[in-house]
């Protein structure tokens, strides 16, 4: 499948093409780590193709090769986390949970707990990606 059929938004599309990255088979092929880290994704571009992905069902592998489809809940914490810049303390607190459980559910669908908050990406953010 083509990632124009995952309802991308058209810059994040541009991004992903940029990147090399024209179909579903070959996003699943990179971890959300790697794709957070490269400069031309990042994680607002990343949570938006999960959140897209998990509608298809499908999640993006972890460095060890394993695979879980994040539920709506997981993916409000990464949002939080890792777009909005906020401490794993204060994700805690808009979910009732301690700062160790979002660390856990961090690690268990995305393995990425212990990399620092990103500052937004304005373009992604205000567009709701």
């Amino acid at each position: 499948m083509r990632v124009e059929k995952l309802g991308l938004r058209p810059a994040t599309l541009d991004r992903l093409h940029l990147a090399g990255i024209v179909n579903v088979k070959q996003l699943t092929s990179h971890s959300c780590i790697e794709m957070m880290q490269r400069p031309d994704l990042g994680p607002p571009v990343v949570y938006e193709i999960m959140r897209r992905l998990s509608k298809h069902g499908i999640g993006l592998p972890t460095p060890y090769g394993w695979c879980r489809v994040p539920n709506q809940r997981t993916l409000e914490m990464f949002r939080l986390r890792f777009v909005d810049g906020l401490t794993l303390t204060e994700t805690g607190k808009q979910f009732g949970v301690s700062r160790s459980r979002v660390d856990q559910l961090l690690h268990a669908h995305f393995c990425i707990s212990t990399l620092p908050a990103a500052p937004q990406d304005e373009e992604h953010h205000k567009a709701g990606a």
